[in-house]
């Protein structure tokens, strides 16, 4: 059978997908005193990406989070998600875990930041 026979199929662009911008965003204080982070232009609740850079004191791993408060209310159910992780100092980054609900995405990274180093989240709801 050809690939897409008897199967529906959507372009995961992001098209139609409510968008997100910093205000639907928050990082947690694990990425430190003066940690900052800027959203993609284009982003969107379906794909996007975020820029975090970590900074000052206080680091944590367990509170280096992304959380992103979907933009187009609350879901009738919590979707998968997945999110992947660069920086400017090494090729193995660390990882992010996704939990989501029917309201959030939070994404927790998983190594401790290092002062000034940028990290990048790009994630991927698959709906």
């Amino acid at each position: 059978m050809p690939h897409g026979i008897g199967r529906s199929s959507k372009r995961m662009d992001g098209s139609g997908a409510p968008a997100v911008v910093k205000a639907n965003c928050a990082i947690g204080a694990g990425w430190g005193t003066t940690g900052d982070f800027t959203v993609a232009a284009g982003s969107t609740e379906q794909r996007g990406s975020a820029t975090i850079t970590a900074g000052g004191a206080s680091f944590a791993q367990a509170t280096a989070t992304f959380t992103i408060t979907f933009p187009g209310g609350t879901r009738p159910y919590a979707p998968f998600a997945m999110a992947d992780a660069t920086n400017d100092n090494a090729i193995d980054t660390g990882r992010f875990r996704c939990v989501t609900s029917t309201t959030q995405l939070v994404a927790t990274h998983s190594v401790l930041p290092v002062d000034t180093r940028v990290y990048i989240v790009t994630w991927l709801i698959p709906d």
